[in-house]
């Protein structure tokens, strides 16, 4: 994956990406506790994906793209999908090798001509008033037996102040508020039980729903300041400690990766 070459005349929401990229992936002394978190998030996400054979995948909101350009580099085939056509510029700006291909789209409304073994819907389920219509829109483009999987900001996180999506009420209501981007554009979040159930009744079959990201990965509760002295493996052991524990994993996780499978077509009636 090639590293950006900054350029004056992007516009600001590009700027703002390239910012992120830089302390999320290629810079760690910008911000340690950022480059911690999100390499942190890239592994969480790589380790569901089999090395085995070469998957199809499909990654819809990807924005920069590095989850998407790292599966190509691995071997598998893979779709990039983003509803902003500046951001799917500013990833292919980065491609290297791989089979990959980038198209805009609004993922409620994509029409794609084939099937995937494995679709990742990462940090957008938040910004989404109506999740079973993504979620059935998304099943649709499995194979049979296809894994979906879906990341999340954890409402039950102690420093969440967000009301659960089923505290919003009336989704009409809140419709213009739907494709935000980033952090600063959440208006809820999810609770785990949420999510199983939305799967559920999506038909969803082999759902696992897992909590990630403690404080001492995420630098959160002033605990960034231990990035600048403690090595990534010290921090991950502490926060494996903390995940281990059942009360303190649901406060204190950041996140919630939510899995599930399609019916495999030996098991169809």
């Amino acid at each position: 994956m090639k590293k950006p070459n900054y350029n004056d005349n992007w516009s600001q929401s590009v700027k703002l990406l390239y910012k992120h990229d830089m302390e999320e992936f290629w810079d760690k002394s910008l911000v340690p506790n950022k480059w911690n978190q999100y390499q942190n998030l890239l592994n969480t996400y790589k380790a569901l994906v089999p090395d085995k054979r070469k998957l199809d995948i499909l990654d819809v909101g990807c924005a920069q793209g590095t989850l998407a350009l790292i599966l190509a580099e691995k071997g598998h085939k893979v779709t990039a999908v983003d509803l902003r056509q500046e951001s799917l510029d500013y990833a292919q700006s980065r491609y290297e090798k791989g089979e990959i291909e980038f198209i805009q789209q609004n993922v409620l409304e994509a029409k794609l001509e084939k099937s995937y073994d494995l679709v990742f819907a990462n940090q957008l389920i938040e910004h989404l008033v109506y999740p079973e219509k993504m979620v059935n829109t998304l099943k649709k483009m499995l194979k049979p037996g296809g894994k979906l999987i879906v990341a999340t900001p954890n409402h039950s996180y102690s420093k969440c102040k967000l009301p659960t999506f089923t505290e919003l009420g009336n989704p009409k209501d809140w419709e213009e508020k739907q494709f935000t981007a980033d952090g600063d554009g959440h208006f809820f979040a999810y609770t785990t039980e949420e999510l199983e159930t939305i799967f559920e009744q999506c038909g969803i079959q082999n759902i696992n729903c897992s909590l990630f990201e403690t404080p001492f990965i995420s630098g959160h509760m002033k605990l960034r300041y231990l990035h600048k002295f403690l090595p990534f493996k010290v921090l991950k052991v502490l926060d494996s400690i903390v995940l281990s524990l059942p009360f303190m994993r649901k406060r204190l996780s950041h996140q919630i990766v939510i899995s599930g499978t399609t019916i495999s077509e030996a098991v169809k009636p």
